[in-house]
Order: C-alpha cells, then structure tokens, then sequence
C-alpha cells in the first residue's frame, strides 16, 4: 500500500452509488414470490391491454395492489402515502401508481351495458367484462402454481358461503339484515386454505342463487393432479345449497356433501316426534347448554326426491337450555338438520365436519374483510367493486401460497396482521451501485427470514403460463 499523499486526497471520484430506505424490506419475498410463480406474468397475459404502453403495466398495476393489500393499505388513498416509500419504489423497480390513477385503472373492469338491463325490482347478477374474466384466469393461475409447487393430498373440501358487507355507497342495496351493502359469496378449498372461486353480488342477491355454478368454476379451477388419480371432492354449506337440483347435481358428480336443511313443517314434526332415546349425547356448552343429535328418518314430498336411488340422510341437532333458561327469544329447545349423501360416517363426526367450515369458509370472511381490503369497497361501480374483491381473493391466495413454500412451519397458519409484524416490517436499504441493485439488511433477518424464504420460492417448481 503507498503512503496517503499529505497535499491532497489522492482518490479517483465516481458516481453511481444510491440508496433507498424503507421499512417494508421483507415485503420482497412476496414480491420474488409474485414473479417466481407467473402471477405478475398471468396479469400481462389475460387482462386487456392498455391503450397506451406508457406508465404502469396490468401486470404491475394487480402487483401494486397486492403490496398494498398485503402492507395494510385499506383503499385507494393509500397508495399515495406508500408512493413515499422511495426504497419500496426501488426494490419494487417501479413507482407505485397515484390513487387517481389506481381508481382510473379500476374504474375500466365496470362495462356499463352490463348493468344497462338491471330489473327496478329483484336480484340481478350482471355478466363479467373481460377484465374481470382476466381477473378469474389470474386467480385461477395462483391455484395451479399452488398444486405445482405444493403436491397437496387428494382431498378437496368445497366450502362455499357468502358474507355481508355493510356501505353508505348509493349503489349499495338493501341485504337480509336491514342495513344496504353488499353480499359476495366464495368458495374456498378447506385443505389449502386458498378461495377457488368469487363472484361480488348486491346486498339483495340471495347466496343461493348461482350457488351451484359458482362450486362449478370452483372445481374446474382445480388442475389434473400429477399422479394422474381424481380428486376426492366434498361439499360443505349452509341451507343455502338446500335445493334437490343442487344436491342432484353433485351426486351425480360423485361429490360428498353436507348442507344445512331448513326445516319445513314436515321436517320439524318428524323431529320434534323423535323419542327420547333416539337422541345422542354430543357435547354440553357454556351455562350449561346440552347439544344432542339424531337420525331422522325422513324423506321429503317433494317431487324431485321420489325418484329411483338412494334417499339422503337426514340428521337432526337438538339444543337445549338448563331448566329455568330460556334463549334469547324465549324458548327453551331450538332444532336444526343436515342433509347428506354420507351414508357411512357415523352421525355425531359428520356433524363435526359439516360445522368446521366456520373454522375454514367464515376464517377467510374475517381475513378478506378485516385484514385484507374487502371490507370497504372504493366504488360506485360494480365492475371496479367486483375487481376490488377478486384482487383482495389474489393477495389472499398469494400470501397462503408463500406460507406453504417459502416460509417455516410455525407461520403456516399465521394470519396477514402477523406476516406484516414478522415478515414484511422489515428495515432495508436498496443500494444501486455499477448497475447492480442489492437489498441490505439486518443480518439476524436477512439469515433467518429473507435468504431461505428466498431460496425456498427459487427450488420450487412452478406451474406453466
């Protein structure tokens, strides 16, 4: 080494070094995992191309929402705080899109002459544009680089339900409850914990219009497994699937299922006449409630159930208060049945299993409407209403992909709130020098979050475009 010059800083200046902080570092994996397994690449491909090449790409554009989803971000408004974010930018390697410019963007998945034949009066569910349709073949890629790259096991729970969501918007119409909003219904695959299918509905929709179309493009979402076997398929929904039609139609696929049967005044006597010895202990609840169930040997006037075959089976729960209890609407007893083509399991499990769809379809309610965005839409227009939710559907599909590929065990079940505290608020620098880019980070997370997420996302095997 020569000896420093004592007249002057004996050192050849350069430029090309910068850098860029942000406190969201960890949201990287998200983003390698976006790009890794073709989501950003679906986006490109079937959404309709932009009128002008210029500014954010559609593949950027549903990314861009993914990150903001997946950061917090609740609305539109909230891009413009994170477009602060001068390391996210950089990471990301584009700038983030304005609000007005998002809204713009969302606005053109609304086609006006879907809606031009909406009745004054009833349930009215328009067509899809084609940037909706675009939208579904991007959830529906996320589901095959999910069977890619995870090699689930053959069973395929279809759970299917809707849920209210309550809005001041004048569009928003009057739902069962009193209130006006809004009422999508899901299905969601119970095993992988990803939704397969989604459809936005008014707030006067019933959720079992449609209802066995949508299990339909559910199922179809599904790629042929590698092993070449079929998929064991199963149903599970309130009394909103409870038509003959319905049940019929998944029969006749060999499906399982179990739905809730409402209880007609047939139903109920053949109950209510059970003796007492035909009832099944089941569990006893908080303040002493006793819960008990029955088979029911009922079959139904209806024309569609006397056919030739095997009848469906019929399974009643009995709820009853302490002596001296009453329910809030002042009875003691309250009865309810299930309705079931399982002639095999014993009563009691099928029971159990029919009711964990709370645990499964009513957790990615709560996760879509709480921690996601699909708590409040941004619109007046269905269309920009119904991408909103097919975009919340996507980051909820991407980050239970990331879970089940990129990070520890212990996370799998970890809901958004807690990927954002342990995984994405991260602090890093983005330091472009001599035309590379690098991420730096804290060494305790960049070694034990970032570097094997990354290398795990990197070894998968993700499905074709």
């Amino acid at each position: 080494m020569r000896k420093p010059s004592s007249t002057g800083l004996d050192i050849d200046l350069q430029g090309g070094l910068s850098e860029a902080e942000t406190p969201h570092a960890g949201v990287a994996l998200l983003i390698e995992l976006g790009r890794r397994s073709g989501v950003v690449g679906a986006a490109e491909r079937h959404l309709p191309r932009k009128k002008s090449v210029r500014g954010v790409g559609q593949g950027q554009f549903v990314e861009s929402v993914v990150v903001l989803s997946a950061l917090g971000g609740d609305c539109l408004d909230d891009f413009d705080g994170l477009r602060r974010d001068r390391g996210l930018a950089a990471l990301l390697g584009y700038e983030l899109p304005a609000a007005s410019t998002a809204r713009q963007w969302l606005d053109r998945f609304h086609d006006p002459q879907a809606v031009r034949d909406r009745p004054r009066q009833g349930s009215f569910i328009p067509p899809e544009s084609a940037g909706l349709a675009g939208l579904r073949a991007v959830v529906q890629h996320s589901v095959r680089t999910y069977v890619t790259a995870v090699q689930p096991g053959p069973a395929v729970t279809l759970d299917v339900d809707a849920h209210l969501v309550e809005s001041s918007k004048r569009s928003a119409l009057p739902t069962y409850e009193g209130f006006r909003g809004y009422q999508p219904l899901l299905v969601a695959w119970a095993e992988a914990g990803l939704v397969l299918a989604d459809e936005f509905r008014d707030g006067n929709v019933p959720a079992s219009v449609g209802i066995r179309g949508l299990v339909d493009e559910a199922f179809a979402s599904l790629p042929g497994r590698s092993d070449g076997e079929p998929w064991q398929v199963s149903v599970r929904s309130d009394s909103a699937a409870y038509e003959q039609d319905t049940l019929d139609h998944w029969q006749e696929r060999g499906w399982r299922f179990a739905v809730s049967a409402d209880l007609s005044p047939q139903l109920r006597r053949e109950i209510v006449a059970l003796p007492f010895d035909a009832w099944q202990p089941w569990a006893t609840e908080a303040k002493g409630v006793v819960r008990e169930w029955a088979e029911v040997a009922y079959v139904p006037s209806r024309r569609q159930e006397q056919r030739e075959g095997q009848p469906s089976r019929y399974l009643a729960i009995r709820v009853r208060t302490p002596q001296g209890v009453l329910f809030g609407d002042g009875s003691t007893v309250k009865h309810f049945a299930v309705v079931t083509n399982d002639w095999t399991t014993e009563g009691q499990a099928l029971l159990q299993w029919q009711r964990g769809k709370a645990g499964t379809i009513e957790h990615v309610h709560r996760v879509l409407k709480d921690e996601l965005a699909a708590g409040v839409y941004p619109s007046d227009k269905f269309g920009a209403n119904a991408a909103w939710l097919r975009l919340q559907v996507l980051t909820h599909n991407l980050l239970e992909l990331l879970k089940a590929t990129a990070l520890e065990p212990q996370e799998r079940h970890a809901r958004p709130k807690r990927l954002r505290f342990a995984i994405f608020t991260q602090f890093g620098r983005v330091v472009h020098h001599a035309h590379q880019r690098f991420l730096r980070l804290v060494t305790r997370v960049l070694e034990a979050v970032l570097r094997p997420g990354l290398r795990r996302v990197r070894a998968c095997a993700w499905a074709a475009p």
